[in-house]
């Protein structure tokens, strides 16, 4: 439950995600193709490695990645500058979008690992499939979750964006796409997909609503379910358990945080809002 009308929520989901106010673990961020577009590399211009990150996107390292990309870092050579790396990396990821983009879930390219490849946009399209409420109450929403780019409702607004987060004191890139629409007479649906995450999770999904509730008060709903490997093997269902916890307190802790900002957003808009408010 926060204090704040439905438009100022929308435009911070989707237009200002104001994630650096309410995520400690967020350190930089930036919007990708305002204009609606294909992209370009200027919109990575903010991802910077400092000397000791460097590694993290060289070829060997724990870094999701397709086997192209693999092949496109060993080109590098061992003796790549910072610079160089950098730009393989943005080129990488504006590539990552264009292709999600222009194919949705299928246009994921899955990451390699030691046995077989893992298929981010099949676990991500199962996610929808198993959640039964989304189809039940916004059967469109629901047919565009599976469907992107095509059956686009009307209505329908979206956005994307870039994220270097601090996970496990390690830089975590995530590639974001976010939309939502009106639905009924006072509510609005939205999702949050991460389609590509560079490490520690395969990617990331929600699910949620906001409800009109008396004068200036929405009512949030919101469900996520993410994919990783790191719980496998022995110990998993312990290993699940206690992740499930950590994440489930981190969430709670983002939400009051976002309660706030929400609640200080009363005469939000594009004009005199940042995306490093």
């Amino acid at each position: 439950h926060v204090k704040g009308k439905i438009d100022n929520i929308k435009l911070i989901f989707l237009h200002l995600p104001a994630k650096k106010k309410y995520d400690p673990t967020v350190g930089d961020l930036g919007m990708i193709a305002t204009d609606g577009g294909d992209g370009s590399l200027e919109d990575f211009a903010g991802i910077n490695l400092s000397p000791n990150q460097v590694n993290i996107a060289a070829p060997g390292s724990d870094l999701n990645l397709s086997k192209d990309e693999i092949e496109t870092f060993k080109k590098l050579g061992k003796k790549a500058t910072h610079e160089e790396i950098e730009n393989c990396l943005r080129q990488v990821l504006l590539d990552r979008f264009r292709a999600y983009k222009k194919n949705g879930l299928a246009g994921i390219k899955p990451y390699v690992r030691s046995k077989k490849e893992f298929y981010a946009g099949e676990e991500l399209k199962n996610q929808i499939l198993h959640g039964p409420i989304l189809k039940k109450r916004a059967p469109m929403f629901h047919k565009y979750a599976l469907d992107y780019p095509n059956n686009k409702p009307d209505g329908v607004e979206e956005s994307f964006f870039w994220v270097n987060s601090i996970i496990d004191d390690k830089p975590t890139i995530a590639l974001i796409h976010r939309v939502g629409m009106p639905h009924g007479n006072e509510g609005y649906v939205y999702m949050e997909r991460h389609f590509y995450i560079s490490r520690s999770h395969n990617c990331l999904q929600g699910i949620g609503a906001a409800m009109i509730h008396g004068e200036d008060e929405t009512v949030v709903l919101y469900a996520t379910r993410t994919s990783t490997d790191q719980v496998s093997g022995f110990g998993s269902t312990a290993k699940r358990t206690i992740g499930n916890k950590v994440m489930g307190g981190r969430m709670a802790d983002n939400f009051d945080r976002a309660r706030k900002v929400l609640a200080a957003s009363k005469d939000l808009s594009l004009r005199n809002l940042s995306l490093d408010d």
